[in-house]
């Protein structure tokens, strides 16, 4: 009996599907691998970290702090004052709508260079009084304008920020944070030694308790983004009443 002949075209029908079902593993494959590499972008940041929080002021409009607890953020830093004459718009609505809301709260005040250290810490306290939250007061220190080209020397730096620091302590006991970049944390290496600080931006050094960068979507809205390095049950342990 005759043996039945293949088409000419049956071995590269073959091989044809062979190859398109190659194919497609390796782009399921790729698929995959991309898919957890954007989920590992995700998480790298502030965003690993466990107790996260966002920075809100007046150029944030009406957040929505409900919201921003429910989407599982920690605190909220609100800003109150900067230099000697800016009170935030939204300070004191925010400061209401903030503390009802689960989230732990805190205050900055924005140090100018400008103005007397002595005078911007009794502005602080006239503007926002006892409504300070149970987070550390934060004092941000940044180069900003003509000092980012020309910064001040590390010695008017630290004295600045001290006179500050001693004015302020005339109103309140409550703790404070030093906030700024590493080259303005390590002017205040000799201030306030045991005061917690605040990193922004760059990748958080040895001595940062907080970590400031890039930005958290939360409630529809881009806010400016912080982690608390440390563990949550050190987190609460530094809260007040």
């Amino acid at each position: 009996m005759p043996r039945r002949k293949r088409p000419i075209y049956s071995n590269t029908y073959r091989k044809r599907r062979r190859w398109l079902l190659v194919a497609a593993v390796v782009a399921l494959l790729a698929a995959v691998g991309l898919g957890g590499w954007l989920w590992s972008q995700r998480r790298t940041g502030v965003a690993k970290y466990a107790v996260r929080g966002v920075v809100v002021s007046q150029s944030d409009g009406n957040a929505d702090f409900q919201a921003l607890q429910s989407e599982g953020l920690r605190f909220v830093y609100l800003k109150g004052t900067q230099g000697a004459s800016f009170f935030d718009d939204t300070y004191s609505t925010n400061y209401e709508q903030a503390t009802g809301s689960g989230l732990a709260v805190g205050v900055y005040h924005y140090f100018s260079f400008d103005s007397d250290p002595a005078v911007q810490a009794r502005y602080f306290a006239t503007k926002v009084g006892k409504n300070l939250g149970t987070l550390p007061i934060g004092i941000q220190v940044a180069f900003y304008g003509q000092y980012a080209n020309k910064p001040p020397k590390k010695a008017v730096v630290a004295a600045k920020v001290r006179a500050f620091i001693v004015e302020l302590q005339r109103y309140t006991t409550h703790p404070f944070v030093l906030m700024g970049s590493k080259q303005v944390l390590s002017d205040l290496t000799e201030v306030a030694s045991s005061a917690p600080r605040w990193q922004i931006g760059g990748h958080p050094g040895k001595q940062a308790q907080y970590w400031q960068s890039g930005t958290l979507k939360a409630a529809g809205t881009d806010y400016t983004a912080v982690a608390y390095l440390a563990t949550t049950k050190a987190f609460k342990a530094q809260l007040t009443n």
